[in-house]
């Protein structure tokens, strides 16, 4: 039965929660990136208070920076390295066995944020 049963352990020791190994995998992605969506949305709104309430930018400012095309560009780039990420644990699932373990683990490094060029 899809997606009513406890987790079991598969011959190799990997938890399997749903008939569909696919299935699995691809929820374990839907999961990380809702928490990634999380954590970004969270830093988001953090920055952009700050910078309102210091006067280091205004709203206009701040909405004129959107339209910018050093934005553009870096948006562009960073498109292809998300959509690697986000699909790799799904096509591979090897890959998706090792994310795993890095969560369950605690052995997960922090996110990098790369800062963006002149915007």
């Amino acid at each position: 039965m899809v997606g009513n049963r406890a987790a079991e352990a598969d011959p190799a020791g990997q938890h399997q929660y749903f008939d569909d190994p696919a299935v699995t995998r691809l929820m374990g992605t839907v999961v990380a990136l809702a928490g990634e969506v999380f954590v970004l949305k969270a830093l988001n709104a953090r920055l952009t208070r700050a910078l309102l309430a210091s006067g280091v930018l205004t709203d206009r400012q701040l909405a004129e920076i959107g339209d910018s095309a050093g934005l553009q560009d870096w948006l562009d780039a960073e498109k292809d390295e998300f959509a690697r990420a986000l699909l790799g644990p799904i096509r591979d699932p090897d890959l998706a066995r090792q994310y795993e373990s890095q969560v369950f683990d605690g052995t997960v490094a922090p996110t990098v944020v790369t800062p963006m060029e002149e915007i």
